[in-house]
């Protein structure tokens, strides 16, 4: 499924009516013929329906689909609408006199008195005031009408987008409709994924409206939703003949005295995913803590100090790292001079990476060894970011999208897989994105299992974009499982771990 910006819709839209002859009415029809399918499913012909008209062609679906209601008997229709017929677009005008040729109530007021009770008397609310091409902060009268909506918690069905929520950026344009399903159309919008408008948009469900297919070829660089069939595709092959050597030979570093559980579930998370030998790079003085927990993991013990490395394992490292095939480092290692100077060190190696946790945080004061030859894959989530783009988490925050492609844009080598409510993984060719999860994994070590995972899916296929997409995916279906079965409060990292061999197998299965 792609997600597309505004202007790609719009652009879409633009080429299915003047190059392939689709008429904007047909469209208009089609939108109103799609949210129409879901209602029929979905809502009772006794309910009472009020369908909310703003300006533009958001409001022409919206009278679109009045007509449809009262044609398939729907008998409690009204329709709220304080846009004068001369304002209208074109196509809006259409769909407006021809819902009052069928003497459908339309209740031209902006007098809440009036629009309240109305309200009130709803069952479902039908939002079609603004679309996604909503560029201004709402105030006045559509501002106190969508606060009444939301204090209502009637269902609500938002048309294309919650009315208020940013097409692109997902921002609030001062307020928004709390949507209970929006029905989109052809593709999924940026603005209904990312963060806040993802909090809005209730239950998205995607409606084709007719655009020729074609027409999505044109998209210049779409951000694809992942799922299982296209996670399926991105896992590395395992076949009948091969050997150890076949999947990857692994050294990650990290661990201290106060963290080593962080190592410990990054390795078990690489053991569970495949990887082919692993070997832990770790201060003597939790060796033996570690060797006892992680049979099948070799281990490299480096000089340590007051429980975090010494300087010395810098050189110790330096003298092992030709012996692997990809170095992992920042699990649970702390953030000293002496984890800068391990972290300089791979950067500087030939070996593919991944960084993780401490490491980035690391890495963020010599982002130009980032101009590395070698594959280089970053798991930050924001904060992390932050540090890696010398900048304020709200700003990334705001908009996360322009500050990944930058950063890939800048460092051809680096596959950047942003972690938050919604993942965004790309390189400089492709963008994934996962909405997959809950908030179970919102707890200290999800991050290590997640960075086990891609450690051990990249070290079998060498597909850093692949791998780290799959692995964002794999983890965060992982918790989607779990919680079916177990409460959010009780679900544990090592949970997720176990959880593993069952979603792989349910993905290569299908």
């Amino acid at each position: 499924m792609e997600i597309v910006s505004t202007n790609e819709m719009r652009a879409m839209d633009q080429k299915a009516i003047h190059e392939y002859g689709i008429p904007s009415v047909v469209l208009m029809e089609h939108a109103a013929l799609a949210i129409m399918d879901y209602m029929r499913e979905h809502i009772s012909k006794n309910d009472n329906i009020v369908i909310l008209c703003g300006p533009g062609n958001n409001g022409g679906d919206g009278f679109a689909l009045a007509r449809l209601l009262v044609q398939e008997e729907y008998e409690k229709v009204k329709i709220q609408c304080n846009v004068p017929f001369e304002k209208m677009s074109d196509d809006e005008k259409t769909y407006a006199e021809i819902a009052d040729m069928y003497h459908i109530p339309i209740i031209n007021s902006k007098d809440m008195e009036v629009i309240k009770p109305m309200l009130e008397e709803a069952d479902v609310i039908v939002d079609a005031l603004f679309g996604t091409g909503l560029s201004r902060n709402i105030e006045g009268f559509y501002s106190d009408l969508i606060s009444c909506v939301n204090e209502l918690h009637k269902y609500v069905i938002s048309v294309d987008i919650a009315s208020g929520i940013h097409g692109d950026s997902g921002k609030v344009m001062q307020c928004a409709i709390q949507s209970t399903v929006t029905i989109t159309f052809e593709c999924l919008k940026k603005g209904q994924v990312l963060y806040p408008g993802s909090q809005y948009s209730g239950k998205l469900i995607v409606k084709k409206i007719s655009i020729p297919s074609v027409v999505k070829q044109h998209i210049k660089q779409p951000i694809i939703l992942l799922d299982d069939n296209i996670v399926k595709d991105f896992l590395p092959k395992r076949t009948g003949h091969s050997h150890k050597g076949s999947y990857g030979k692994v050294l990650m570093i990290g661990g201290s005295k106060s963290m080593h559980g962080a190592i410990t579930l990054a390795a078990k998370a690489a053991l569970h995913s495949g990887v082919g030998t692993l070997t832990l790079f770790l201060p003597d003085c939790i060796s033996s803590i570690i060797s006892m927990k992680l049979e099948e993991s070799m281990i490299l013990s480096a000089p340590s100090n007051d429980g975090y490395f010494d300087e010395h394992a810098i050189p110790y490292l330096k003298e092992h790292l030709d012996a692997y095939d990809i170095v992992v480092i920042g699990n649970g290692m702390g953030r000293n001079e002496v984890s800068k100077g391990l972290v300089k060190a791979v950067l500087e190696s030939n070996l593919p990476c991944i960084l993780d946790g401490d490491a980035i945080y690391e890495a963020g004061k010599m982002v130009s060894l980032f101009q590395r030859q070698a594959v280089t894959i970053l798991t930050p989530h924001v904060k992390e970011m932050s540090y890696l783009c010398n900048c304020k988490v709200n700003e990334i925050t705001e908009d996360p999208l322009r500050y990944v492609h930058e950063f890939v844009e800048h460092y051809p080598q680096v596959t950047l897989a942003l972690k938050d409510q919604h993942t965004i993984i790309c390189d400089r060719k492709y963008t994934y994105m996962n909405t997959a999860g809950n908030h179970a994994l919102a707890k200290g070590g999800s991050g290590d299992v997640l960075c086990g995972i891609l450690t051990g899916l990249f070290a079998q296929g060498k597909d850093a974009l692949k791998a780290s997409a799959a692995a964002v995916y794999i983890h965060a279906s992982c918790a989607d499982e779990l919680i079916k079965e177990f409460d959010a409060y009780s679900i544990q990292p090592k949970d997720v771990i176990n959880k593993l061999s069952h979603i792989y197998k349910k993905i290569n299965n299908i």
